[in-house]
């Protein structure tokens, strides 16, 4: 495995914490799988079955839904650091019910999570190993139910400003730039992309933000 690979695993959600000689001891034992996956390159598919916890060391991947009529929903993005599946993963029975496909040149590192369950109530690492992925569950379930707060919105101007609101909110400031481009974003909270850019022109018009592709300036009405 590379090493500087191994050098990037403090700074992940799974390894967090955890000394570098620890993530490299409890790496030998989870007999991880390191894999590379070109752009456009389908990750994990949806209704196959997953038996490991992916982490994105480098690189991006989108998770997404298609429905009948093949029309696609972004669900999520997760970038260098970051972990997927490991929901579907935790249940043996459980199918993916979305689809991970790298947005670039993208290395995966895959878990066993049955091995990481094997834990020895004495070994600090790996206890603290099974609360990152428990916080990282958790902070994932408040996305969600972020996420639901801005698509249960009836209109296409209060999912806009219901999801730039939050996004504010995170950053911490009025000034603040989006994750996804215009089609992304209309797919993320499930509207049409031409009538949410003719919204987002008429808001900005009206006063409630100035905009630059991808970057925002929220302003008091």
């Amino acid at each position: 495995m590379r090493k500087t690979l191994l050098g990037d695993l403090r700074d992940s959600e799974l390894f967090h914490g955890i000394r570098r000689d620890e993530a490299r001891r409890i790496l030998a034992s989870l007999d991880a799988q390191l894999k590379n996956y070109r752009k456009g390159q389908t990750i994990l598919s949806a209704g196959s079955r997953v038996r490991r916890i992916a982490l994105v060391m480098e690189g991006s991947v989108t998770l997404f839904q298609t429905d009948f009529w093949n029309r696609q929903i972004i669900i999520d993005r997760r970038r260098s650091g970051q972990i997927f599946a490991e929901a579907f993963a935790c249940d043996r029975h459980a199918l993916s019910s979305f689809t991970v496909q790298a947005d670039e040149a993208t290395v995966i590192l895959w878990f066993d999570i049955m091995d990481i369950l094997k834990v020895d109530a004495a070994d600090e690492s790996r206890t603290a190993l099974i609360r990152n992925i428990m916080n990282t569950l958790a902070m994932k379930n408040l996305a969600l139910n972020e996420k639901l707060l801005h698509v249960s919105r009836r209109s296409t101007k209060e999912k806009l400003l219901s999801f730039l609101s939050d996004e504010a909110r995170k950053a911490g400031s009025s000034e603040f730039d989006i994750p996804f481009s215009r089609q992304e974003l209309a797919d993320y909270i499930g509207v049409d992309r031409s009538a949410m850019s003719a919204e987002l022109s008429r808001l900005a018009r009206e006063g409630y933000f100035e905009t630059n592709r991808s970057h925002f300036i929220l302003k008091k009405m």
